[in-house]
């Protein structure tokens, strides 16, 4: 039985692709596979020592910093291995196993094939690198101690670090600070092993290096290797997304209130018309002053409800624009002219940073003086104090302009920002709530855009795109 096991692993060690040989502590060859023989000779192999057949040396092969890893698996009756240059393009890889106090595994194998290995696992390192950059989504490793350890091109589009300023900083400094303090979260996750929103995706905001806010969508998983646990967290940019969300759900009640409104004015107008004439006719008809006094607080109540109803009918109308090739620049300045003789100037500042790139845009310019109007008029009233009105203008990719109008005012709120360009809504005590309403409707005439990006006590700044044509 024995000697079928001997023959059965004579076998299987023929047909490896390695040249083997059992050796006893005197370094001498007791047995040798096919391979090895077939390279060294069946005549001067077995019985012969190591060195002597494979190098033609006659001692044990130790070069200057390379020391025999049979000597050293001897010694050590553990594994050892060591190099050997045979020639200018190949070298030896001699790896020696310990079988037992007295006999010992030696496998020798040319290191092209082990040098094609490592080119293989570097190649595969390559193209992981290839696919991590040109990802259009950030990708981004933390440790178990809360440190980056992979920040990947779409990341540093995104945050706006580099690699070099952020690997092996704390993840915290992604993280806005209302969310607490996200390490506790890795470590109660380390403690306990269940997560809680690990393969799950979740929507969030985070944090960009200069400190501004962006709303993400965030896939989580963790890995553990060796003892060693990290998470990694595909990230997605929304904001994108979450302007048009917020855009179609913004056009959406407009267009429901737009309804409601129309509904409303043709109800209203005959019979205010009538309210008005009549009271015009009682008026003449009344011989004490008193009498007439009272009628008079009448049709000011109804002149004025007439021309609330004139700006709902602005709000609800479709705009008929007469276009024609207009300077924007012009239209701004001869606002800020205007609103520069209106308002005190020991009160309130204009400032205009006009971009003198911009030609002429087809649009209708009469139009969009209201505009500049009702959003610069709203940012004075947002100064009770006073401050500084900014008007900047610059040229869009597609010959289009931006025109940003900023305030130093109380600034709004996220609920507060949902709403202002409905009709009626007000932030202020006084006023119709008409003018961002209509304002909107025009430059959705345009074909263009306006927002608006606001925080409490830090102003706000409208932002309003004008396509070319």
């Amino acid at each position: 039985m024995k000697e079928i096991k001997k023959e059965f692993l004579k076998k299987i060690l023929d047909v490896l692709d390695y040249r083997i040989a059992v050796v006893n502590q005197d370094m001498v060859i007791q047995y040798a596979n096919k391979k090895f023989i077939d390279e060294y000779g069946k005549n001067r192999v077995v019985g012969k020592k190591c060195y002597e057949v494979i190098y033609n040396k006659s001692s044990a092969c130790e070069e200057k910093d390379i020391k025999c890893p049979l000597k050293r698996s001897i010694n050590t009756s553990k594994y050892a291995k060591a190099i050997y240059k045979l020639n200018k393009e190949k070298n030896i890889l001699a790896e020696v196993y310990p079988l037992d106090q007295n006999f010992y595994l030696l496998i020798l194998s040319q290191t092209t094939g082990y040098q094609h290995l490592i080119n293989k696992i570097r190649d595969a390192e390559e193209k992981f690198r290839v696919i991590l950059d040109t990802a259009t989504d950030a990708i981004i490793s933390i440790n178990s101690d809360h440190k980056i350890i992979l920040f990947n091109n779409a990341a540093e589009k995104i945050f706006g670090y580099k690699k070099d300023e952020i690997i092996g900083k704390d993840l915290n400094i992604l993280v806005p600070s209302y969310y607490g303090n996200h390490s506790e979260y890795v470590k109660r996750f380390l403690k306990t092993k269940k997560p809680k929103i690990i393969g799950k995706t979740i929507t969030l905001n985070a944090k960009k290096k200069d400190g501004s806010e962006i709303p993400i969508e965030l896939s989580l998983s963790y890995t553990e290797l060796n003892g060693e646990i990290t998470f990694t967290a595909i990230i997605r940019d929304i904001s994108e997304q979450t302007q048009i969300k917020r855009k179609l759900l913004q056009s959406e009640r407009l267009a429901a209130v737009g309804k409601a409104v129309a509904y409303v004015v043709h109800e209203i107008k005959n019979p205010l018309m009538i309210i008005g004439g009549f009271s015009q006719q009682i008026k003449k008809h009344l011989p004490d002053e008193k009498s007439r006094k009272k009628i008079d607080m009448i049709l000011d109540e109804v002149s004025r409800l007439e021309r609330l109803i004139e700006n709902l009918g602005d709000f609800t109308k479709e705009y008929r624009l007469i276009k024609r090739p207009s300077d924007i620049n012009s239209v701004i300045t001869d606002v800020l002219k205007m609103m520069k003789e209106i308002y005190p100037k020991n009160k309130y500042k204009f400032v205009e940073h006009l971009s003198p790139e911009i030609g002429e845009v087809m649009c209708d310019p009469d139009k969009l003086k209201q505009v500049f109007i009702n959003i610069i008029t709203n940012a004075i009233q947002a100064m009770e104090n006073g401050g500084t009105v900014t008007v900047t203008t610059q040229k869009l990719k597609d010959n289009g302009v931006e025109i940003t109008i900023e305030d130093e005012g109380k600034g709004m709120s996220e609920e507060e920002l949902l709403h202002i360009f409905e009709p009626f809504y007000t932030t202020r005590d006084s006023g119709s709530g008409l003018g961002l309403a209509i304002s909107y409707r025009i430059i959705e005439a345009h074909k263009g855009e306006i927002k608006a990006i606001s925080k409490p006590g830090k102003g706000t700044k409208f932002i309003i795109r004008i396509p070319s044509v």
